[in-house]
């Protein structure tokens, strides 16, 4: 260990390497966890990560999973051929109605091994690694809800704190900048 990590062991950013190996329940209560805990953006771009890194049989197993599901959300919507949008779309979908992306996904036994392997992909992505910090085996949902990450809604101007969610670490913005 040399001297710089003494001095900023701690105070570092987590990443996917840091993580140990989990197993397929335990990939899911993280992965639960961080639907919960981590705002919109870095839920879509974990899971694009998670996505990219799963191999393409199962890549193509969540997708198609995903497709079902987000036109039986909306029917006679156009559902994204494209996997980022897709992805983005999923995202939303989960934020909306919490559970959605599980039940797209755990409808059968290859529903569940795509779940499992996509939850495994996401909490192993870097971008996942900074919410899942303070992750405790056990949680309930109840205990979850005020660790919520809050919803911007970009499109109405609304912002955190008027939301009701101006408790956070985040600095707040003065009149003055």
């Amino acid at each position: 260990m040399g001297l710089l990590d003494r001095l900023f062991r701690g105070r570092r950013t987590p990443t996917a390497s840091d993580a140990p190996p989990v197993t397929g329940p335990e990939a899911i209560a993280r992965w639960r966890y961080l639907l919960v805990t981590a705002p919109p953006e870095a839920l879509t771009s974990a899971h694009a990560d998670g996505l990219a890194a799963l191999g393409s049989e199962l890549r193509t197993e969540v997708l198609q999973r995903l497709r079902t599901a987000l036109s039986a959300l909306e029917p006679g919507a156009v559902v994204p051929a494209d996997g980022a949008v897709l992805v983005r779309a999923a995202a939303r979908a989960e934020r909306r109605s919490p559970g959605f992306l599980e039940r797209a996904l755990c409808a059968d036994s290859r529903g569940q091994r795509a779940l499992i392997g996509l939850a495994t992909a996401v909490v192993a992505s870097a971008v996942a690694a900074p919410f899942l910090r303070d992750f405790q085996p056990g949680l309930s949902v109840d205990a979850l809800a005020d660790r919520r990450a809050p919803d911007l809604d970009l499109d109405e101007g609304h912002s955190p704190s008027a939301a009701g969610h101006g408790d956070h670490d985040h600095d707040e913005l003065s009149d003055e900048d």
